[in-house]
């Protein structure tokens, strides 16, 4: 590993993501409950080969140059794993933010509980986002299952530069150029349009302790409630987004006038010709104000339901996300100095939040493939714990499935937590029965 470069030169996608740092804790957790017991000292051995198979992992995010880049850590000085001894070190493990400046990018924690196995995966968003999150723990455990057959086995370390934005672009056509510009012209239209975004506003609040508010949709739910999407054109995500606009209206008084809305990411992978990165990185954005449904979201679900896929369907045919690339922020923010350019963007979401235009964030990670989390035995539960915004910041919450079964999560801090509960209520009330 003596050969691995010392400096990999961060992104365009992981300046951006590391702006908002100061808007709350980006960590992205991953937690997994086994029915049987893991070989600690053979998961701590794939956790440090898995920050040389990928070696951006095993670096420490440097931000006080003009550009951010990541820089590697010596190998006795990159401790990426902890055995927790009780419930408590576990909890705690859970909700303290992965520090990125000091790294490795990952951390991992196995507790035996009294129920069985719980391994926690925290990875920090500058590195990579939830779909990436998905590629790290695969790519951990294939490695724990290697070393049950060969205790001597090392991964080969993906040294190419595969991270960085550009290579996506190498597989969109020419030819959609002009509607990526269109994209970008419409949302900068919506979003200089004087208009005020219903969020469910909470006061500011302490920092700790952070819990997470979940909600789990078992698997005949699932099913009954994709096989209703179906019948309507729509996808469960659809159904989802639906539900959430819906929840936004009954979960607080609206006023009539602000408009029901939210930021939704997009995961360009779409966009690759294997639907897959060629490595661990960032390919995810946020598209704001979509979808935005006005003022008129809909009599009932099913007219709610068919707004929002029309909405949907429109930009999974017409290169959604890669808008990114032309907006105006996005550059400029990566071309100041990274420092002052991150104080700055703070002020920009605090005039938002103010201004009442700043809305919820919702991310579906879509389903975790059973593959990827085998490591000789499979999880009975598996879901994604999406970062979390500081109050008075709106809440962030994100959908993620396993084994035909949905979670909703959030993570909460005591001002929200409240807030959080009775909405995820409300988006399961709202959901068709």
């Amino acid at each position: 590993m003596e050969d691995l470069p010392h400096r990999y030169r961060a992104t365009l996608m992981d300046c951006y993501t590391d702006l908002i740092a100061a808007c709350g804790d980006l960590t992205i957790r991953l937690e997994l409950e086994f029915d049987e017991g893991l070989d600690e000292t053979r998961l701590e051995k794939a956790v440090d080969l898995t920050l040389d198979a990928e070696p951006v992992l095993g670096c420490r995010f440097v931000d006080d140059s003009y550009r951010p880049y990541f820089e590697r850590l010596e190998t006795g000085n990159r401790s990426a794993f902890l055995l927790a001894n009780s419930a408590g070190e576990y909890g705690t493990f859970k909700s303290t933010p992965i520090d990125h400046r000091a790294g490795p990018q990952i951390r991992v924690c196995l507790w035996h509980s009294p129920e069985g196995d719980r391994l926690l995966l925290k990875v920090a968003h500058q590195v990579t986002d939830a779909a990436g999150v998905k590629d790290v723990v695969a790519i951990l455990s294939g490695i724990y299952r290697y070393l049950s057959v060969d205790p001597a086995y090392r991964p080969s370390p993906n040294v190419r530069e595969q991270r960085s934005l550009w290579r996506l672009l190498r597989h969109v056509r020419v030819l959609a150029y002009p509607r990526i510009f269109l994209n970008f012209a419409k949302s900068m239209m919506l979003m200089a349009r004087p208009h005020t975004v219903h969020a469910l506003s909470v006061p500011d609040g302490p920092r700790e302790p952070l819990t997470y508010v979940t909600r789990l949709i078992p698997s005949d739910r699932v099913s009954a409630l994709a096989e209703y999407g179906h019948s309507r054109n729509a996808t469960l995500n659809d159904i989802f987004l639906a539900a959430s606009l819906r929840g936004l209206q009954n979960a607080a008084d609206w006023d009539g006038c602000s408009h029901l809305s939210l930021t939704m990411t997009i995961d360009m992978r779409r966009y690759f010709a294997s639907g897959r990165a060629e490595a661990v990185a960032s390919y995810s954005t946020s598209l704001i104000h979509w979808p935005d449904l006005g003022i008129e979201p809909g009599h009932d679900f099913t007219t709610t339901l068919g707004k929002v896929s029309r909405i949907t369907g429109y930009g999974k045919t017409h290169w959604i996300g890669l808008e990114v690339l032309l907006t105006p922020w996005t550059h400029l923010f990566t071309i100041a100095p990274h420092r002052p350019a991150k104080n700055r963007f703070a002020d920009f979401v605090r005039a938002d939040v103010e201004r009442h235009v700043q809305d919820h964030l919702f991310t579906n990670t879509g389903p975790i493939d059973a593959d990827s989390v085998d490591f000789g035995i499979r999880p009975s539960v598996a879901h994604i714990l999406p970062p979390q915004t500081y109050p008075p910041i709106p809440f962030d919450w994100g959908l993620s499935g396993y084994n035909g079964t949905l979670t909703l999560a959030a993570g909460a801090y005591p001002s929200q937590k409240g807030t959080i509960e009775r909405f995820f209520d409300a988006v399961l009330k709202e959901l068709p029965a």
